[in-house]
């Protein structure tokens, strides 16, 4: 879905950097992201990409730059931790649900306790979120009892439970068998299409070429090349770009 023009910003990444030690993971990171555009961050293993969208949910703190989500700037201050959260939603690899809920009361306890809905209220949105990923059906099954690919629509379901503006996808798809993984990624491409703000780190290359609006090329911490899909993964610009893609496609053939 093509963003428009004039869309206006809702994440915007100034000269951020972040260090673990002697190691920087991330090197003066600049990015904006606008309202329902979807982003997909590629890279090799190591390059900073998870640790680019942990810091934007604040699971990570960042030494230098800034970071403003949906005009609240991110600081050390844990209240500004609380506001960002609320507007950005985060799935992770690991499915990380509560094994002891239901599948209805993992992704209905979020809004009671923070958004204070209803019960009611909360269990009728989980319904209809489930309704969206197609497990309706497994409501009041518990964790242990779906695949893995259910448990991430499931994560993916929780996630929307809280009505972000933003949706943080963490390679998804990569705990899962290679037959689990379309199921979640048609569910991504459903919410692309309806125009959720994504920002998504994949090594999925054919996923990322349909639903992206930009790729993001990341390598060593820095951002070396962004563009549409069609010009990044045919026409890149830059040797490491180029270096990675063609690594990328010959390894699929």
């Amino acid at each position: 879905m093509a963003v428009k023009p004039d869309a206006p910003e809702i994440i915007s990444i100034n000269g951020l950097s972040k260090s673990y030690g002697t190691f920087q993971a991330l090197s003066d990171i600049d990015l904006t992201v606008h309202e329902q555009e979807v982003i997909v961050i590629i890279g090799p293993s190591g390059s900073g990409k998870s640790t680019l969208i942990r810091c934007i949910n604040g699971l990570e703190r960042h030494q230098s730059g800034r970071i403003v989500v949906d005009g609240v700037e991110l600081t050390g201050d844990h209240r500004r931790v609380e506001q960002v959260r609320r507007r950005v939603g985060m799935v992770f690899q690991s499915f990380n649900l509560f094994p002891h809920l239901t599948v209805m009361r993992n992704i209905a306890i979020g809004p009671e306790v923070l958004l204070k809905m209803s019960r009611a209220e909360a269990e009728a949105t989980a319904l209809e979120l489930l309704i969206r990923v197609g497990l309706e059906t497994h409501a009041l099954k518990y964790p242990s009892q779906l695949s893995g690919g259910e448990q991430q629509r499931v994560a993916i379901a929780r996630a929307l439970a809280m009505q972000p503006k933003v949706l943080l996808c963490d390679e998804i798809t990569s705990a899962l068998d290679p037959e689990m993984i379309n199921e979640v990624l048609l569910v991504i491409q459903e919410l692309a299409e309806s125009g959720m703000t994504m920002l998504i780190v994949s090594h999925e290359m054919n996923f990322a070429n349909r639903v992206a609006d930009r790729i993001v090329f990341m390598d060593k911490g820095q951002v070396v090349e962004e563009g549409p899909p069609a010009q990044l993964f045919t026409a890149p610009r830059e040797e490491r770009t180029k270096a990675f893609i063609g690594k990328i496609l010959s390894a699929s053939h």
